[in-house]
């Protein structure tokens, strides 16, 4: 005789009995169903009252300073017909485009420290008002009417006043009071003088978190205006750098538009990477910064730390920076689901700008064998060293530039990067098979999706992971994320990749 199933009893709730019954499973399921369904619908709720918070505030402030924006510039009283353009531009400025680059009161900031003290100095509001002019024609070319209307009127009054303003006073760059407000006028220039397509993502095999921060994916593929942009460089160099700039916010600006162009141009940037108030950037190792400990078996990045096993080594300075990538991704994937507040995504964009800093800076194929490998009393052969490095560094490098510094226009990179990569990782392979092979050909391979590449990656892929006896996807996992790795973004390409792997591997059987 069967002993009686044990119930359990829900404080004004209905009693389950415990087995297999499908009924008790039905009333279990929809309970469940039931809780979450009230947890999405409060956190809902919560989230709503969050952002309808926030916009009440920006509101409040954007009104505030723009009134005060709208009586110092005097666009209204010179141009008929402009007043209500300048108003939209300016709420525009201070509502939107200063809080997308950051957000603890970074737009705040600004308003005091270049629009109060233009009563002296215009050209920093006719700057502001022409790049947000800029600024909301790449918005209606992206996502407005088919056909929308540009360079309008008020675009070309306020261009020309810049333009006017400016050739009346660059002679007088070395004088404090106009020479930050001309290498703003200079650097908005040259970010916005070419911009006419619209702004999108190029489709790509990975899948990144934080596209849009500090305005990445609307600035982060500009084709700068060659003479404006080597004008500042030639205006610093005589001013003795970018930390001659004093104006708050200016040199940060300046240094992750450098930042941008090196990523989208693959060069290296040309300026040190400043904060907002003109100091360098000193900040700690990325899992420090935030204070994580991995939950992994290895230390994300620590897979790099192979290059300091070869003979002769590469540089350590130079493997901390992969390390420091490796430690990014570990950061980005820990925090790519959760609700951030505003220093914290502020933190997570700065950490961001000084990792990509570093990596970007690395020697190339042109730099002195003496930058790259550390041998002060070995001058032997060092090709095999610098062979390994060079393929490392444009892995990194496409890595990068898909998952944790993630430019809109990838394509063109793939094509510039790939080809190279390609025959690098080959070369390579016909002398070693080690772990940090198996990450860069499977990083190269997911990046060649849809390129005529792809075949010959996912072969040496699937080479080089037998030669390291690794027959399991989890064991793949584990390795890679001992190098510089985010599920979020890479993962759903690893699939496929590890799908055409085994078709490989079936067919190979089928034939043998």
């Amino acid at each position: 005789m069967g002993s009686k199933p044990q119930e359990f009893v829900f404080v004004d709730g209905p009693a389950l009995a415990r087995g297999s019954s499908a009924h008790s499973r039905k009333i279990r399921s929809a309970l469940i169903r039931r809780r979450v369904s009230e947890k999405q619908t409060n956190y809902r709720r919560e989230e709503a009252a969050k952002r309808e918070k926030l916009i009440e505030q920006r509101k409040v402030q954007g009104e505030h300073h723009q009134h005060a924006f709208n009586k110092l510039c005097p666009c209204r009283r010179e141009f008929q017909g402009s007043g209500s353009d300048q108003t939209q531009m300016s709420h525009r400025t201070l509502t939107s485009i200063w809080p997308a680059f950051r957000q603890s009161n970074y737009a705040g900031s600004c308003y005091q420290a270049w629009i109060l003290p233009s009563s002296r100095n215009k050209l920093l509001v006719y700057s502001t008002l022409w790049a947000a002019s800029c600024h909301r024609d790449v918005l209606r070319i992206s996502y407005g009417a088919p056909d929308p209307a540009l360079e309008t009127k008020e675009q070309l009054y306020y261009k020309g006043l810049v333009l006017s303003t400016l050739h009346s006073h660059v002679a007088d760059y070395t004088n404090e009071t106009w020479r930050d407000s001309v290498i703003m006028s200079v650097l908005y220039l040259a970010v916005n003088e070419h911009v006419k397509g619209k702004v999108t993502r190029d489709a790509s095999p990975f899948t990144p978190p934080f596209v849009d921060l500090q305005s990445l994916s609307f600035y982060g593929s500009r084709e700068y205006h060659n003479m404006h942009w080597t004008f500042i460089q030639t205006l610093l160099d005589r001013l003795g750098g970018i930390h001659s700039i004093r104006m708050y916010g200016l040199g940060w600006l300046l240094s992750i538009g450098d930042l941008m162009f090196a990523a989208h141009s693959l060069t290296k940037p040309h300026y040190p990477l400043v904060d907002v108030q003109g100091k360098l950037y000193n900040l700690s190792s990325p899992l420090h910064a935030f204070g994580i400990a991995p939950k992994q078996p290895s230390l994300p990045g620590s897979g790099f730390r192979e290059l300091l096993s070869l003979t002769p080594p590469v540089k350590e300075k130079i493997v901390n920076a992969f390390v420091h990538l490796g430690e990014y991704s570990n950061v980005i994937q820990s925090f790519s689901n959760r609700h951030l507040d505003a220093s914290t995504l502020d933190l997570i964009g700065d950490v961001r700008n000084q990792v990509h800093h570093d990596l970007f800076s690395l020697p190339d194929e042109h730099s002195p064998t003496d930058c790259i490998i550390d041998q002060p009393n070995n001058p032997g052969d060092s090709s095999q060293s610098l062979e390994i490095y060079h393929a490392c560094r444009l892995s990194a490098l496409l890595y990068a530039l898909h998952v944790t510094f993630p430019v809109p226009k990838s394509a063109a990179l793939r094509a510039v990067i790939i080809p190279q990569l390609n025959e690098k990782l080959h070369d390579v392979s016909q002398k070693m098979s080690t772990t940090l092979l198996l990450w860069c050909t499977t990083v190269t391979a997911i990046a060649t999706e849809g390129m005529i590449q792809r075949q010959s990656l996912v072969q040496l892929t699937n080479k080089v992971r037998l030669d390291l006896q690794i027959h399991h996807l989890s064991h793949t996992v584990e390795i890679l994320h001992s190098f510089t790795w985010a599920d979020i973004a890479c993962l759903d390409g690893l699939y496929r990749l590890w799908d055409e792997i085994m078709r490989l591997v079936i067919e190979s059987v089928a034939i043998g």
